[in-house]
């Protein structure tokens, strides 16, 4: 029972926008109430949001007559839609609640409509002067035991307890229910009813997924994962087996000269620092790999996880695909063994510069470097935190530390001991003659005599550790410490859902993802196969449409581009994609410092909104993605020359084969009807969101292309889809 639906007799706020004129305008439109919709399945039908930003009102109706008055503003104005809408029944069935409808009596109750599925609240409110009963509006089934089963759960949040102003709020987005209460003020009251979910809604719930869980949905793996549907396709990913990079041949850059002779005709052997020495080679295997590997979901988090672990891979180019397989390898082990294989590469070794740190001698006490970020970036962050992931304050209001200064040299010591690996066939050692230089394949190994083996205590005793201890024990003890300190679950398990759902989660999302986190279910702490299954299958990452502002996260260029490959059937040898997304700022396995490709703390301008991809991205990128798509869908009609960057065989690369524009043959048969063709675009890249406006659009112009143009016809359809800010910004 709603404690808000009650009999004051406050009069109502009078306005020309007011919503008691919407029963007016309906009783006009259909009569006395008579139910009219025009639904696309019989017995169902649309309960569609509005909102009034003069009265700060929400407002639902299930009467497609009435939503066509609002859309139309003739008789009430100033309501739009806000995306929001769930399905309903339209006529009473068994397993069936009908759904009451009130309105605030002019003149003594709320200027506001209220509905209830709950019957004994229906008659109750019957009995209130305040509210007149306007019939039943549709019907819905209800939650059993607090849940809503295959059906989407239906939220109800009440604003204000002055009745000029009171207002009720239903939604089917988790996410824009939980923020009303910091937007407006709501009270939250939880699931109220349960919305059928349609075939339409279900696949769009499927592409948002495929859009989290992997590089990009393609139109076979849609229909894959509505078949299996998506618990049994992510049980089925887990245990998959590895995609493997191709292990590059060894080449040691300080005994070797890298010389590039870059006169005609090119060749790769002419490209030494390029296909030898930078990371780019394993970018292309990226991106070649990223349209067939089959084990998309490990795919998608080893990215992910690349951009939190981070290292810059020194070591040449051979060492690249070791450290990046590490990641793939991992990406669904115990959180502590991804750490340590992450921590213990050499690799990140040199690139943290604890590789060779030493005990203290001579006055020179050990690097600081990895020991600082140890804390800061991989595992505990700078800030003491609350289980989802709020900043905690001090009594004066200010942030409390998460470590001191003292910490990071008590840590630095630990981190002392550690040499390269041996290069095979030569003696383990401490110097680079005795490894044979800087050799970066396998775990650097333990050098004792060169540990610092006096006492050490850390984070407020959280650690002590007696003298005498080795550097393997005292390493392994420092990272199962800052795992089980409090702050890891919820600094880590912020950062995985933004790099794959939004990145702008809300708290109850981080703590729900949290509290995995710290126990599977089986006293097992950070078990990352049950944390990915715990944000990818979270309500607030699920649903057919998702409203809030906040919601979402802009494609970074890497994504993007693997989505094209995947979705349009892009062949490619890899180097049109990494220099494409080199432009736009993302130059994959290239970090421009440890904090990883863009800020992670920054936000929308002007805005509190957590936006990290936005770091690099400007109107003048906008228009490079809008160029790229047009060069991807077009370069097939423009001459290329071996031996100049374009889009043809490179002669820098080995096998080269360019990138030519798709063939597109899945979508010429619906060339011919434009309505057709932009449904399904609507469906692949969109998700079933694309706004009628947009719509409306690309279906004019895709018409005055004639008929028989088909290829043209759907190659405007796609330009003008992914070139758009709706899929741009990944909702």
């Amino acid at each position: 029972m709603s404690e808000h639906a009650n009999g004051r007799s406050t009069p109502a706020h009078e306005s020309a926008l007011n919503s008691h004129a919407i029963g007016r305008t309906l009783r006009r439109l259909v009569g006395a109430f008579a139910f009219v919709v025009a639904p696309a399945h019989a017995g169902l039908g649309t309960a569609v949001e509005y909102y009034n930003a003069k009265i700060n009102h929400y407002f639902i109706t299930a009467y497609s007559e009435e939503a066509a008055a609002l859309d139309a503003g003739t008789n009430v104005k100033g309501w739009t839609r806000t995306g929001g809408q769930f399905t309903v029944f339209t006529e009473p069935a068994e397993g069936l609640q009908a759904v009451c409808r009130f309105f605030g009596t002019p003149n003594v109750g709320p200027n506001s409509h209220f509905y209830t599925a709950d019957a004994t609240e229906c008659a109750k409110v019957k009995t209130y002067p305040a509210w007149t009963f306007e019939g039943i509006a549709f019907y819905i089934p209800m939650p059993g035991n607090g849940t809503c089963g295959g059906n989407w759960p239906v939220y109800r949040s009440y604003y204000s307890d002055q009745i000029a102003d009171a207002n009720h709020r239903f939604t089917v987005d988790l996410t824009a229910h939980v923020r009303m209460n910091k937007r407006r003020g709501d009270i939250l009251e939880g699931v109220v009813m349960c919305a059928p979910v349609t075939e339409e809604e279900r696949e769009a719930d499927v592409v948002r997924f495929l859009e989290q869980a992997t590089l990009g949905p393609t139109e076979a793996l849609v229909q894959e994962v509505k078949a299996k549907g998506i618990e049994r396709w992510l049980d089925e990913q887990i245990p998959m087996n590895v995609t493997r990079y191709a292990q590059l041949p060894y080449f040691d850059a300080g005994a070797t000269p890298c010389l590039d002779d870059l006169s005609p005709p090119w060749t790769p052997e002419k490209w030494c620092s390029l296909n030898k020495v930078s990371h780019v080679p394993v970018a292309w295997e990226f991106y070649r790999q990223s349209k067939t590997a089959p084990d998309q979901l490990r795919m998608r988090m080893a990215h992910v996880w690349h951009q939190i672990l981070v290292s810059n891979g020194p070591g040449g180019t051979y060492s690249l695909p070791e450290f990046h397989q590490r990641l793939r390898d991992h990406a669904f082990d115990n959180f502590e063994t991804l750490l340590a294989k992450y921590a213990l590469s050499p690799q990140l070794g040199e690139f943290q510069n604890w590789v060779l740190n030493e005990y203290e001698r001579n006055g020179i006490k050990p690097n600081e470097n990895f020991a600082r970020e140890l804390m800061q970036l991989f595992t505990i962050g700078v800030n003491e935190l609350d289980e989802d992931g709020t900043p905690r304050l001090d009594a004066s209001g200010r942030f409390i530390p998460a470590y001191q200064q003292a910490d990071i040299e008590s840590l630095a010591r630990i981190l002392t001991g550690y040499a390269y690996p041996t290069r095979p066939g030569l003696t383990p050692g401490w110097s680079y003659a005795q490894n044979g230089y800087q050799y970066f394949i396998g775990d650097m190994i333990p050098f004792d005599q060169w540990h610092d083996t006096g006492a050490k205590s850390l984070l407020k005793g959280r650690l002590v550790l007696n003298a005498g201890g080795s550097a393997e024990f005292e390493v392994r003890s420092a990272m199962r410490m800052l795992i089980n300190h409090p702050n890891t679950p919820p600094f880590i398990s912020r950062q995985l859902i933004q790099k794959s759902v939004t990145s702008s989660p809300t708290p109850g999302y981080v703590a729900r993802v949290a509290t995995v986190f710290k126990d599977n279910g089986k006293g097992e702490r950070g078990d990352l196969a049950a944390v990915t299954r715990a944000i990818l299958l979270d309500p607030e990452a699920r649903g057919a449409r998702k409203i809030d502002s906040e919601y979402g996260r802009l494609r970074e260029p890497v994504l993007f581009w693997t989505a094209m490959i995947r979705a349009l059937d892009v062949n490619t040898d890899g180097n049109q994609p990494q220099a494409n997304t080199y432009d736009s700022g993302q130059n994959l396995f290239y970090f421009p410092s440890v904090f990883g490709y863009y800020p992670a703390d920054f936000t929308l301008v002007g805005t509190t909104v957590p936006a990290p991809e936005f770091g690099i991205f400007t109107s003048a990128e906008f228009l490079n993605r809008a160029n790229q798509i047009n060069n991807l869908l077009y370069n097939v009609d423009q001459p290329w020359n071996q031996g100049t960057y374009g889009w043809g065989p490179q002669g820098f690369m080995p096998n080269a084969t360019g990138t030519p524009s798709p063939a597109l043959t899945a979508f010429l048969p619906d060339a011919g009807d434009a309505d057709a063709l932009v449904s399904r675009l609507d469906r692949l890249f969109l998700h079933g969101t694309m706004k009628p406006a947009m719509r409306k659009s690309i279906v004019n112009a895709v018409n005055k292309l004639a008929p028989t143009e088909a290829l043209r016809r759907v190659k405007l359809a796609i330009n003008l889809t992914l070139a758009s800010v709706a899929y741009q910004v990944q909702k």
